[in-house]
């Protein structure tokens, strides 16, 4: 059985990076191609609720949208950020 990574030329010619230096190497991004679109979250009240110690509460929720939106898309191969209070995934719009 063939994956969506595998079939997905986009997909397969993103990097991975074996070292947090690599985030800022220009060369490691690409443009989205047409059609694809960005999901992004922000956790509200995340600060307030980190100064009161909540950091994983928050951490979580930001984890929770990424995971969500994988599991609605059936895919484990989309480029995703994660941010401790927030969370991007790029999907194509098919």
């Amino acid at each position: 059985m063939e994956t969506a990574a595998a079939s997905d030329p986009f997909v397969a010619s993103l990097p991975v990076f074996a070292r947090f230096e690599s985030v800022a190497d220009i060369d490691n991004y690409r443009p989205l191609p047409d059609g694809w679109a960005l999901a992004t979250a922000d956790i509200v009240g995340s600060t307030k609720a980190i100064d009161a110690g909540r950091y994983k509460t928050v951490n979580m929720a930001g984890a929770s949208v990424i995971s969500a939106l994988l599991n609605a898309l059936g895919r484990r191969d989309l480029p995703f950020v994660f941010g401790g209070d927030g969370a991007l995934v790029a999907f194509p719009g098919s």
